[in-house]
Formats: structure tokens, sequence, C-alpha cells
């Protein structure tokens, strides 16, 4: 049976899958299943695909929800994010982190159902907050995605604030046997703003890999 790997994005947490996990499970760790989907969110990405290629045997597919493979535009990379908009967004958690924090949310969700989380997460430490800046700065996943083999879904909102269409078109173009679906008018969580065709997209794709 092909169980579901849920890896949630920046600064948020696991609670964020609630509506998904209920519907598809969820399993912590690929040494505990034989076969398994993984889906990750925005920078949740970049960890879906480094185990997909570190567990060639278990992963039968792959989600990106709202991902890339490199966060800032460059000269060679023009479907990025805005170096400045990062910096504007580091800024805000160095400032203050619950104030950053709320200014990431708006940004991210339409409603505020999940600014809860800003109270119930542990509040990281300053230097973990420069890794995560580090890395969404001058990570690079680009020379792997062609070493992806299995098959692939990516999903993505035209109207993602903080992540543009052309990162995952980037993805699709590059990922052998991949899908690129479009969720018209949505921002970058399409599993909180459409769940109904998110879930429904997902369980055809698990259907395949199962069948």
């Amino acid at each position: 049976m092909v169980q579901t790997l849920f890896i949630h994005g920046f600064a948020t947490g696991p609670q964020i899958w609630c509506g998904q996990v209920q519907v598809f499970g969820q399993v912590s760790d690929l040494e505990q299943v034989d076969e398994a989907i993984v889906v990750g969110w925005s920078m949740g990405g970049w960890k879906a695909i480094e185990l997909c290629l570190e567990h060639p045997q278990k992963v039968k597919g792959l989600v990106l929800v709202s991902s890339f493979a490199k966060y800032v535009k460059s000269d060679d990379y023009p479907c990025g994010t805005p170096l400045s908009l990062l910096h504007r967004l580091k800024k805000r958690f160095k400032a203050d982190y619950k104030v950053g924090m709320t200014y990431f949310y708006d940004l991210i969700f339409k409603d505020k159902s999940q600014h809860h989380l800003i109270e119930e997460l542990p509040v990281p430490e300053k230097i973990d907050i420069e890794k995560w800046f580090e890395r969404l700065e001058q990570d690079d996943l680009r020379p792997l995605l062609p070493q992806i083999k299995v098959p692939t879904l990516i999903l993505h909102g035209d109207h993602d604030p903080i992540v543009p269409l052309g990162a995952a078109e980037y993805l699709r173009d590059r990922i052998k046997d991949s899908e690129l679906m479009i969720f018209e008018g949505a921002g970058h969580a399409p599993f909180l703003e459409e769940p109904e065709q998110f879930n429904c997209l997902l369980e055809d794709f698990i259907n395949e890999r199962a069948s």
C-alpha cells in the first residue's frame, strides 16, 4: 500500500496539512514504509526532492506544491523571486519575530485561519532564522531536477504572491515525467484555498501510482 508523507514549508508546521492527513494519512519516516508518495509545499519541496533522490526504491511519486528549485531571481533564473522581497521579509523577522510572522502569513494565506500558528509554533533561535534566509538566498537545486525519475505532479496557484508561476513551469520543463496543474485565482496555499480540488488531484495521482 502506498503511504503519503507531507512536508510543510518555511515558518509553518505539520498542522498545516490537517485537511490532507485526515484523508490520506501520514507517515513520519520513509524507513517505516515500503512505498510512498512524498508531498512538499513551498520550501518543503526541497526536502521532498532530496528524499526522492535518497530513496529511489521507496518513493513512487513526487508532488511539489508552490515549490521551486531556486528561490531568488538571478540572471540565469528570471523566474525566481526578487531578492528585495526576501530581504524585506528577513528585516521584519529580525526586528520582531512575531511581526515578521504576521507579515509573512498575511502574504501567503488569503484569510487568517492559520494565524493561530504564530502563537503555537516554538519561537526559533535567531541563528536558525539566519539559516532559513541563508538557504532561501543561496540554495540551488536546479542540478538535481534531471535526476528525478519518478512521476511528478506540480501544483501551483497563478496568484501566488511569493513564488511566481514561472518557478513551477521551470520545474515542469526540467523534470522528465512531470505534469503542472494550475489553480486559477489561488495563492501560495492551494491545498487550503481549494481543498476539494487539491485532494481530488492528489487522490488521482496516488491511485495511479498504486495501480
